[in-house]
C-alpha cells in the first residue's frame, strides 16, 4: 500500500512542477512583449530621426526664403525708386499716364488731344492699344 506521505509528496512535486511550468510560460509572454516593444521603440526612434531630419531641412529652406524674400524686397525699393525718379525726369511720361487714364475712363480722341496737348496719331495710338488690351 501507498504511503500517504508518499502520495503527498509526489502531490506537491506535481504541483511545484505545474508552478515552474506557468512561470515559465509567463516569463516567455513576457520576453515576446519586450521584444516587440523593443523593435517597435526602433521604429519609432527612426521615424523621430528621419522627422527631425525633414524638419532641419525645412527650416534651412525657410531661411533661404527669407533671405531670398529680404533681397527681392530691397530690388522692389530700390526699383520704385527708379521709377520715382524716371517720372520725375520725364514729364511727358506724365502726360502719358493721364492720357491712358483717361482713355480708361472712357474718353475720346478729342478729349485726349486737349487735355494732354498730344498729336492725334499719338492719341489714337493709345486708344487702339487699350482696346486691344480689353
Amino acid at each position: 500500500m501507498i504511503q500517504p506521505a508518499f502520495i503527498l509528496a509526489v502531490l506537491a512535486l506535481m504541483l511545484a512542477m505545474v508552478s515552474l511550468l506557468v512561470a515559465w510560460m509567463m516569463w516567455r509572454q513576457s520576453q515576446r512583449k519586450l521584444e516587440a516593444m523593443s523593435r517597435l521603440m526602433r521604429e519609432l526612434t527612426r521615424s523621430r530621426d528621419s522627422y527631425r531630419k525633414q524638419l532641419e531641412e525645412l527650416q534651412v529652406a525657410n531661411i533661404g526664403l527669407g533671405k531670398k524674400m529680404a533681397e527681392l524686397t530691397r530690388h522692389l525699393g530700390q526699383l520704385h525708386e527708379q521709377q520715382q525718379e524716371l517720372a520725375l525726369k520725364d514729364p511727358q511720361s506724365k502726360l502719358y499716364s493721364r492720357a491712358a487714364r483717361m482713355v480708361q475712363l472712357g474718353a475720346d480722341v478729342e478729349e485726349i488731344m486737349a487735355e494732354c496737348e498730344m498729336p492725334r496719331a499719338e492719341a489714337e495710338l493709345l486708344l487702339s492699344l487699350h482696346r486691344k488690351q480689353k
